[in-house]
């Protein structure tokens, strides 16, 4: 049902819209050998459904960042578990900032 939702959504757009941002990712520069760079507190967040990216990917991030502070799995969500489970991510969101000096 989700996924009939979203994609409903998608096809719905205007497809011009997409070219400048499909661009930027298809041409955006791979970073992935410098995540060990990254000197700043991490909070992970990704949806176990995602077929876009799978949680793998996002388990391998959380080992290369020197402060990764957590892996949110969220259960049965795709790539936007903000928009489809947002107390869950809120509530991480929630707690990961309380953490953070002010």
């Amino acid at each position: 049902k989700l996924n009939s939702e979203w994609i409903a959504k998608w096809e719905a757009r205007d497809r011009s819209t997409l070219h400048h941002p499909m661009e930027a990712l298809l041409f955006r520069d791979d970073i992935t050998d410098r995540m060990g760079e990254v000197n700043c507190p991490v909070l992970i967040i990704h949806g176990e459904a995602d077929q876009a990216i799978p949680i793998e990917a996002a388990e391998a991030l959380s080992q290369s960042l020197s402060d990764c502070r957590g892996l949110l799995r969220v259960p049965g969500a795709a790539h936007a578990p903000n928009m489809t489970h947002p107390e869950m991510v809120n509530d991480a969101l929630d707690g990961f900032l309380r953490l953070m000096p002010r």
